[in-house]
């Protein structure tokens, strides 16, 4: 089992783009998604940010589309949001330590996976509690927006696996314990 930060950013380190958009990656992401499948086959619970959970509201509101995740959802959040009908979301305060026990008991022997955005990682991170990344790069700089971590490292972390996802993505393995 582990805790893993799965998500894609620009060549400039961004996750979404200054209004909190992710469709600067539907336009230039990889066309073949398949690894994300494989990804999610091995996930049991996951956490992400309120601006997250609400990007992914609206977008799936507008696209017509079904709340995607069918395991245990962490959202964590200081204000009062919508739940999905049907949904296993759970919404959450506090310090991330005795929570990430929560999310491990809820994978259930699977991975953790932190959605993002790139402060509630950095939270996990602080305590020792992610043990890899795996980002997908896409090829175009945002020049702001929401980063993909929002903490310094002094230590570099270790490249486990390079994949590259068309012309547009490299898929990169760290591992960070």
């Amino acid at each position: 089992m582990k805790t893993i930060y799965f998500a894609a950013a620009s060549l400039d380190g961004y996750i979404a783009d200054k209004n909190d958009s992710l469709e600067w990656l539907f336009k230039n992401g990889p066309s073949d998604l398949s690894f994300i499948k494989s990804f999610m086959d091995g996930i049991g619970a996951l956490a992400m940010g309120a601006a997250t959970y609400e990007w992914l509201l609206n977008y799936n509101s507008k696209n017509n589309e079904p709340w995607p995740y069918q395991i245990p959802c962490l959202v964590f959040t200081h204000r009062k949001l919508n739940p999905v009908e049907g949904a296993d979301i759970r919404f959450v305060q506090g310090d991330v330590g005795p929570l990430h026990k929560e999310l491990v008991r809820l994978a259930n022997g699977k991975n953790v996976w932190l959605v993002g955005g790139g402060e509630l990682v950095g939270l996990f991170h602080d305590q020792g509690l992610v043990d890899e990344m795996q980002i997908q790069t896409v090829a175009v700089f945002l020049n702001e927006g929401k980063k993909l971590f929002s903490r310094r490292t002094e230590t570099a972390f270790k490249i486990k696996q390079i994949n590259q996802r068309g012309d547009t993505c490299v898929d990169v393995v760290y591992s960070v314990k």
